[in-house]
């Protein structure tokens, strides 16, 4: 589970930025990044109890619960780079 914790708060750190703030302003954040963390392994472990193929799986799980979309603001900022370029 901690790789999939440090995934989760790397990558919500970098790409949900206004969802970490939040997060850390209530407490929060590592509380939702271990929940979400225990969540896809989790399903992991019962999808691949099912038959599914582990490494497919692994990746539907990550994008599922710790590689969330980036949030719209960051999106545009990589935008705007871009066109500075």
């Amino acid at each position: 589970m901690m790789v999939f914790e440090r995934m989760a708060r790397r990558h919500w750190a970098k790409y949900l930025p206004h969802l970490t703030k939040v997060l850390k302003e209530e407490g929060k954040f590592e509380e939702e990044t271990s929940l979400a963390a225990e969540r896809a392994l989790k399903d992991l472990a019962y999808q691949v109890a099912k038959g599914a193929q582990y490494q497919a799986t692994r990746e539907l799980v990550l994008q599922t619960y710790i590689l969330l979309e980036p949030e719209e603001d960051y999106q545009e900022q990589e935008e705007d780079e871009e066109t500075i370029e």
